[in-house]
């Protein structure tokens, strides 16, 4: 368990500097071997927790996946849909608050590279899978009939989510106000989930 930690505690490391390096000269005008200096490790290293340059990009949306799977475990007796959803998500605005300058120099890197969709397209499907699970499990619990699609309501969701943080990459808002934009869309596509779909509690 503790070599776990460290290994975390090392690829957590290479991260932020690789980051921070990223900040300072640009994504494309960094090279693992700066990485691998500022870090004090091996190029050896870097590629046991990285198999390219790329892949540190790729680290925060598997961060929030893994968040978002490890929330849904934690909260699955929570009896509470709208409740549950909400936490969720709030856990994914927690980097937002925490490190604004990181989250929007990823997002902007991955953006902007055509060689990353593919792979924050998959990231973004598993999303909607670990959702689409969710809502399944609300329904098997009678928070939720029947009558609503799981998947549509989990694409839905998503959207209002990546909305949420396309306004606040292009605006430079607050992370707490975004977050408080995001509930409010939410709450109006929670009334549509109630009216359609989702059990009177």
């Amino acid at each position: 368990m503790l070599r776990a930690s460290r290994k975390q505690e090392l690829k957590e490391r290479i991260f932020a500097q690789s980051i921070e390096l990223f900040k300072e000269k640009g994504f494309d005008n960094v090279t693992v071997e700066e990485i691998t200096q500022a870090c004090g490790i091996a190029k050896g290293t870097f590629y046991n927790y990285f198999p390219k340059k790329e892949a540190v990009l790729l680290h925060l949306a598997v961060s929030q996946l893994e968040s978002v799977h490890e929330t849904i475990q934690h909260n699955k007796n929570m009896p509470d849909l709208k409740r549950q959803l909400l936490h969720l998500f709030s856990n994914l605005f927690h980097p937002y608050a925490e490190q604004p300058d990181m989250v929007r120099l990823v997002v902007s890197e991955m953006m902007r590279a055509d060689m990353f969709i593919n792979a924050e397209m998959r990231i973004i499907a598993k999303f909607r899978q670990a959702l689409a699970a969710l809502l399944e499990d609300a329904k098997s619990q009678g928070q939720l009939t029947k009558q609503a699609a799981s998947e549509d309501i989990a694409a839905v969701l998503t959207g209002v989510y990546f909305n949420s943080l396309m306004i606040w990459l292009s605006a430079g808002t607050d992370a707490l106000q975004i977050e408080t934009l995001f509930q409010r869309h939410f709450d109006i596509v929670w009334e549509g989930i109630r009216s359609g779909g989702a059990v009177e509690q």
